[in-house]
């Protein structure tokens, strides 16, 4: 099952998402928030679903308290939620707000479902480049980027593309980012290593040797790189570099 939550606080907006994706897609949404307030009731109800909860969540969430607290830790570790047994993806604005000053914008909200395996496009009339970096970090989480200035079709593919496991940001915007932006600033650690070693002239064979992987799972790395940079192909990566 398609799962999708709305995290908006434009009751019109989140009306209007939810009856496109209904008519458009198979993506049932089973919840909305319009402030940050309700993202614990939220995630308490996907805690006790057992058939929207991971396949590995283990025992039921006794406590939602401590779990949103949790977030707040410098040192949270993130589960795989690209295993998850069924699909739930957030779209977020990151301009919602809550009364928690410590969770007190979308940024919070994205690292939060993140932590109970929910990835999150982030929705947003703030698409500049920062705010693109930010959100697409490893600190925040965010897997997917569309401009509220843009239609109903792009948001739609961010969410299915997400869905996939792969990372989503609008085309044009990309651009923007690659020309205001570092674009190492939106790779992983480990993804930064594959590029470096692809600029310094490795072959696949050779990258894959030399960070002790498989050649399948150096492919899965470049699909993830070149969907981040907006790119096809190994060329393409280089002169974008350059």
């Amino acid at each position: 099952m398609k799962n999708l939550i709305l995290v908006d606080d434009h009751k019109m907006l989140r009306k209007g998402i939810s009856a496109y994706f209904t008519e458009n897609s198979q993506w049932n949404v089973i919840a909305e928030a319009e402030s940050l307030d309700d993202i614990p009731n939220i995630l308490k109800k996907i805690g006790e679903d057992p058939y929207i909860r991971k396949k590995n969540d283990g025992e039921r969430v006794q406590n939602i308290t401590c779990h949103c607290e949790s977030v707040f830790q410098s040192e949270t570790k993130y589960p795989d939620s690209d295993k998850a047994e069924n699909c739930t993806v957030a779209v977020v604005d990151i301009q919602i707000k809550g009364t928690d000053e410590r969770f007190s914008n979308g940024f919070e909200a994205v690292r939060l479902l993140r932590q109970y395996g929910i990835q999150s496009v982030v929705f947003s009339s703030h698409d500049t480049g920062a705010c693109i970096e930010r959100a697409m970090s490893d600190e925040v989480g965010a897997r997917g980027f569309v401009s509220k200035l843009g239609d109903e079709k792009l948001l739609l593919d961010a969410v299915n593309t997400v869905a996939e496991g792969k990372t989503f940001i609008q085309p044009d915007l990309v651009t923007s980012l690659l020309n205001t932006q570092n674009v190492f600033s939106i790779l992983t650690k480990r993804e930064k290593q594959i590029v470096k070693l692809i600029q310094d002239g490795l072959s696949n064979h050779e990258i894959a040797q030399f960070l002790e992987i498989k050649i399948s799972t150096l492919e899965n790395y470049l699909s993830v790189i070149y969907d981040k940079i907006g790119c096809k192909n190994k060329d393409m990566l280089l002169k974008k570099l350059s």
